[in-house]
């Protein structure tokens, strides 16, 4: 797979490579890094083991898809085959369409055919994995991992360990402490009570039919409450694939809003734009939710997903920044910033996208907080100007309506009914 992506991303995925030259040296072969174009560094491969055929995963991002070809064409030449199979998904982007035949955009109708759809079972790992010598040996060229680490200051200062035992790892808390509470739990930034697969899911390093298999297998042996927590967390899932399909079906997305009337949107710009998304992106709004999610994300390259609606809404609504800055940002930072969930997140909040929350529902970041951070944990967790503050509610979540507010802590970029009366303002000129 291709080493793309945030700092972050590339520290995960040599964790994951570093697990797996481990599993396979257990198994009598050898895992061989090259760094360079693929369609270069495979031909070269290529003529190195005499190999007759190449196997790879199908790929729905642009890039990636680019890269396939430019590889199919090069060992064309060589009268070398290149052999694709679907397994980054559960259902390739291509297998579901509607009766008209077009791709779906509405996630609903696309979920009850996903959840119907037949399924792969993961195949049995092999217990030895046929090598040449040749290969097996330290003389057969083959870079580190970490051949091209970035430096430590680039990275998360918390950044989580990737690799396959920690997946297991953060798998087997889920599962045995979560995932029977899943259902009111992953709203709740907190507690601890989401997956947080994504960061296994985007390198490959869980499989996906491995975790789909057992997902099934306890729901089958659960208690009701259990099962339907369990089938919340199987759509979450169905998310991931159906954001797959639309890249895969409108790869002009990645750049541009699903509704390009959005484009045309009275988004701010010049000096407007650039101190409200500083103030965004540094995590100084004055909304100590908003802030507290942005820190989270710059220290740990993760970000609870309720909270990432919440910022999302905040920077394209309250600030009305386009939803492409704060897409690119994440994917700056994200350690699981998997293009298509990004991009369809991002143009979820922002009202661009398909099946998207109406650009009218503008989130209040006061009464986010309120809900679901009542008391105050996760905002302290993150935002030290507000560690010590007392009390719950608005005392936390509105500190600048406190008769001493902090004085280390920003007030509020934006009036938020000023802010949100502005945006509708603005999306009933773009009706019109």
């Amino acid at each position: 797979r291709r080493v793309e992506g945030s700092p972050a991303a590339r520290a995960l995925q040599r964790d994951s490579l570093r697990d797996l030259a481990g599993i396979l040296e257990a198994r009598g072969s050898r895992l061989v890094i090259r760094h360079g174009p693929a369609e270069r560094e495979l031909v070269d491969l290529v003529r190195e083991v005499g190999a007759d055929g190449v196997f790879s995963h199908t790929d729905h991002e642009p890039a990636a898809r680019q890269q396939l070809s430019r590889v199919k064409e090069a060992l064309g030449r060589l009268g070398v085959s290149l052999h694709l199979s679907g397994d980054l998904l559960l259902v390739p982007t291509t297998a579901l369409r509607t009766l008209s035949g077009k791709p779906f955009t509405v996630f609903t109708p696309f979920s009850r055919r996903w959840l119907e759809a037949d399924k792969p079972a993961p195949i049995p790992e092999p217990s030895e994995i046929p090598t040449p010598e040749a290969i097996r040996s330290s003389a057969f060229p083959s870079e580190s991992p970490d051949a091209q680490a970035e430096d430590a200051s680039a990275l998360p200062p918390s950044l989580p360990r990737g690799g396959l035992r920690a997946a297991l790892e953060r798998w087997k808390r889920f599962r045995d402490e979560e995932l029977e509470q899943y259902a009111e739990g992953r709203d709740r930034p907190d507690r601890d009570g989401t997956s947080r697969l994504s960061l296994d899911l985007r390198p490959g390093t869980l499989g996906i039919r491995r975790l789909y298999a057992e997902l099934r297998t306890l729901q089958r042996n659960s208690a009701p409450h259990a099962r339907a927590a369990i089938e919340t967390f199987i759509k979450e899932l169905a998310w991931r694939e159906f954001f797959a399909g639309i890249l895969d079906a409108f790869p002009s997305v990645a750049t541009a809003s699903f509704r390009p009337e959005f484009d045309q949107f009275s988004w701010v710009t010049g000096e407007e734009q650039t101190l409200r998304f500083t103030a965004w992106a540094e995590g100084r709004t004055g909304y100590p939710i908003v802030d507290a999610g942005m820190r989270q994300l710059a220290k740990e390259g993760w970000m609870h997903n309720r909270v990432r609606m919440i910022v999302a809404s905040f920077l394209t609504k309250d600030l009305l920044v386009h939803w492409r800055f704060g897409e690119a940002f994440f994917r700056s930072l994200l350690g699981d910033g998997d293009l298509a969930s990004n991009n369809g997140g991002w143009q979820w909040a922002a009202g661009s996208g398909c099946d998207a929350q109406p650009f009218f529902r503008i989130f209040n970041p006061v009464r986010q907080g309120e809900r679901f951070d009542p008391e105050g944990i996760y905002v302290r967790r993150y935002v030290g100007e507000l560690a010590s503050l007392s009390g719950v509610g608005s005392a936390i979540h509105a500190p600048w309506l406190l008769p001493n507010p902090p004085a280390l802590y920003p007030g509020p970029v934006v009036d938020h009914a000023r802010a949100r009366a502005r945006a509708l303002a603005a999306f009933a000129l773009l009706r019109h």
